[in-house]
């Protein structure tokens, strides 16, 4: 077998060997449904840039959902992993404006 040949073969064998059996491992991704409850004062909790003032991590949104009184429901989107999605729900609740954020499932 000449050299191409070979080189040919070890690298076809690498690439069969780091697929594994096919299937592609999808990366983690934060989806939380969220009660979040706001002091008062807030004018507007649909308003895009209040909703993204929330947020201190880049990559993450706020999606809107509804709002009962002072509280509304969102729908929080991201990469993952779980810790890092957990970490952008403790920084919301440290804001002023947020009272108290319920995870829902």
């Amino acid at each position: 077998m000449s050299r191409r040949g070979c080189l040919l073969g070890t690298a076809l064998f690498a690439m069969v060997s780091a697929s594994g059996d096919g299937a592609a491992a999808t990366p983690e991704r934060c989806d939380k449904y969220l009660t979040v409850e706001l002091t008062p004062d807030v004018p507007n909790p649909r308003d895009l840039a209040f909703l993204s003032s929330l947020l201190t991590i880049p990559g993450y949104q706020l999606v809107w959902r509804q709002q009962n009184g002072t509280a509304i429901e969102v729908e929080l989107i991201g990469p993952g992993p779980e810790d890092q999605c957990r970490a952008v729900i403790a920084a919301m609740r440290k804001d002023g404006r947020v009272q108290s954020i319920q995870v829902r499932q």
